[in-house]
């Protein structure tokens, strides 16, 4: 896995965490979960469950394309494996949890470590990918699946496409092919949706004043004398 080539390791049909991890660190900067400085128009979340292979190259080699200058996309923040070891096979315990379906309750880690930079950079686009037999993009708002070639979906509030399109993002998600050989070609094409999708009018919402909860201060409100100003609508599921 250890080329001196990101394109030929991330072509390969294997995945090696730590180097995915120091190369975003490199071309990024950030971590240790989400690489990025904050502010970016897009955030890319990947590595989720072992059949997130080939998502993990493709996201990492997207990254790559674009910072070398050979892809034109909107600036990119990454979290290129948010769950290493479900991403590496080791199942999840009875204490345990599944960072993906934890972006409303915010029990793991990695979840919470997301969702604090998401608050941080607020991003336009929430971009997941994951593992898939074909590919496929779908949008969750209306005005994303109506500007992009993607379908509509409603996604779970538990998932972080779900939560974040809730709160300011439009989110997509990405199904990747275990198809290495297509991945230079397919990197043009979803480099341009996501440069269309941090294109569409911002996802706002009014605030609300809301109880105090410490799990609304996670989700970016901010207390006030009397409850917790709130500007998005996780609220409502939890």
């Amino acid at each position: 896995m250890y080329y001196l080539h990101p394109y030929k390791a991330l072509s390969s049909g294997s995945t090696c965490v730590r180097y995915v991890r120091s190369l975003l660190s490199t071309l990024l900067g950030g971590g240790p979960v989400v690489y990025g400085q904050g502010g970016e128009a897009v955030l890319a979340l990947s590595g989720f469950h072992s059949e997130d292979w080939p998502a993990v190259n493709f996201l990492s080699l997207l990254v790559y394309l674009w910072k070398r200058g050979v892809v034109d996309m909107p600036p990119t923040a990454a979290a290129p494996v948010v769950n290493e070891r479900a991403f590496q096979g080791v199942p999840i315990g009875r204490e345990g949890a599944d960072p993906y379906f934890d972006f409303l309750e915010l029990k793991t880690e990695a979840a919470r470590g997301v969702t604090e930079f998401y608050h941080k950079s607020r991003p336009r686009v929430v971009a997941v990918f994951l593992g898939g037999r074909e590919y496929e993009a779908a949008a969750t708002t209306e005005a994303a699946a109506q500007t992009l070639p993607a379908r509509k979906i409603t996604p779970s509030p538990h998932t972080p496409e779900g939560a974040f399109t809730l709160k300011y993002s439009h989110g997509l998600v990405f199904k990747i092919p275990p198809e290495p050989r297509e991945f230079g070609l397919l990197a043009r094409h979803v480099a341009d949706v996501l440069k269309r999708a941090a294109a569409l009018p911002p996802v706002e919402r009014p605030p609300v004043k809301v109880k105090k909860k410490s799990i609304y201060l996670l989700h970016g409100g901010r207390e006030v004398e009397d409850g917790v100003l709130i500007d998005n609508d996780v609220y409502i599921y939890i």
